[in-house]
């Protein structure tokens, strides 16, 4: 990885799920393994489809937006097993706690990580949320890491669409070529950033998917803790 390709670069600016809650982990895998650890005997095919009904309940309802994290997953748990014809309150508690102390740890992570940045870079996010990821930041103790934070349930368009990162760039008023993309998507994350001349930095998961065809990467890190020698 060659560090000078970042030499110009002024902005960071980052996904959240899959990126700053953990190192490159979906949450659709996240919950693969704790229905596994649980031993619910569902079908993957099953929970991805009770993943998405949940994600689409989350952003038809007008409750989320003032919800921090934990009752936020609570939520998205409790709508993945209305999906999946299932009741068990304890159950349902557990996935949301392990689901939340994992998150929770990387918050605590990112702080020092974030704080480091701060005498080079600005910095903001671009999620595909639910409309509470200010919330969700501010609770987190990570809001001031920020300057932009771009949540697809405020804005009404959701990445890979180019206006999302294109309204990121004018917000921190900064040429695409000055600002890096780090995200573990590479289909929502570092496809279009690449397409708009953003410099682009993939956080690779332990189930990384790349689309056919996909445009290279400006660098691969495997944890984001890595980020801080690539780019300083």
């Amino acid at each position: 990885m060659d560090r000078t390709e970042f030499r110009e670069c002024r902005a960071l600016l980052f996904d959240f799920g899959g990126t700053i809650d953990s190192d490159g982990e979906h949450w659709l895998d996240r919950f693969f393994s704790l229905y596994e650890g649980e031993g619910l005997a569902f079908q993957r095919d099953e929970i991805k489809r009770a993943f998405y009904e949940a994600d689409s309940a989350c952003h038809a309802d007008a409750g989320i937006p003032s919800l921090g994290f934990r009752s936020l997953v609570n939520r998205h748990v409790r709508f993945q097993f209305d999906a999946l014809g299932f009741r068990d309150a304890k159950t349902q508690g557990l996935l949301v706690d392990r689901f939340c102390d994992r998150a929770e740890h990387f918050f605590s992570l990112r702080t020092g990580l974030f704080r480091c940045l701060q005498d080079r870079f600005r910095a903001g996010v671009v999620s595909n949320f639910f409309g509470n990821l200010e919330v969700v930041l501010e609770e987190a103790g990570l809001a001031g890491a920020f300057e932009v934070v771009i949540d697809s349930g405020r804005v009404g368009f959701s990445k890979p669409d180019h206006r999302i990162f294109g309204l990121a760039l004018d917000r921190l008023g900064l040429p695409p070529g000055q600002v890096i993309f780090v995200g573990d998507s590479y289909e929502r994350d570092m496809v279009p950033s690449k397409e708009l001349g953003i410099k682009t930095i993939w956080l690779k998961g332990p189930n990384p998917r790349v689309p056919e065809n996909a445009p290279p990467v400006d660098a691969v890190i495997t944890r984001l803790a890595e980020l801080e020698a690539l780019v300083r």
